[in-house]
């Protein structure tokens, strides 16, 4: 980084990084491991398979597991 943030700024770089390494992800997994499996049908299949839809499942896996990483290190 050429500046230095303040810590909302570094908060919203780090949000919006999210939001691209998981749409990446998303379109590179698009339906092979999906980490939210709530939104299978019955066939395992995806309900709505898109890459958007599955960036924002792969974003809120990944936002869950640092959570529970953190509140275990605790």
């Amino acid at each position: 980084m050429t500046k230095q943030l303040t810590p909302s700024e570094e908060l919203r770089v780090f949000d919006k990084a999210l939001d691209a390494l998981s749409f990446k992800v998303a379109e590179s997994c698009l339906l092979l491991d999906c980490p939210n499996p709530e939104k299978f049908d019955p066939d395992g299949k995806c309900i709505d398979p898109s890459p958007t839809l599955c960036a924002g499942c792969y974003r809120e896996w990944a936002v869950n597991m640092v959570m529970k990483e953190m509140e275990a290190s605790k």
